[in-house]
């Protein structure tokens, strides 16, 4: 971040410092101050500031979809894993699902 930088760019590396430390509860004030000085800049944004924001805003946006693809494959696993608990999971030779009741014990090996 430079200190010549324009406000929108140093919120844009603030978001980006949030994401990088899991900070997720700065993430709502921090998107509310951008979409503000966006909306409303408090400088005179050149063509070289806005070409800062926009790197700025490509290299969040990048973190953004590895968060977002990072939290769909949690999600899927502990679906697994509840399904698992559930029971056994099969399928006979035409590939009709078979669900066998949970045994004593098999849901204590996961």
């Amino acid at each position: 971040m430079a200190p010549t930088d324009p406000r929108a760019a140093r919120l844009l590396d603030e978001v980006n410092a949030a994401l990088l430390k899991h900070d997720y509860a700065a993430l709502p004030a921090l998107s509310a101050a951008l979409a503000a000085e966006l909306d409303n800049p408090s400088e005179k944004l050149d063509p070289s500031a806005l070409y800062i924001i926009r790197q700025k805003a490509d290299r969040n946006a990048a973190i953004l979809s590895a968060v977002q693809r990072g939290i769909r494959a949690a999600v899927r696993r502990l679906t697994e894993i509840k399904s698992v608990s559930n029971g056994l999971v099969t399928y006979d030779r035409s590939g009709r699902r078979l669900e066998q009741q949970n045994t004593p014990g098999m849901a204590a090996r996961y």
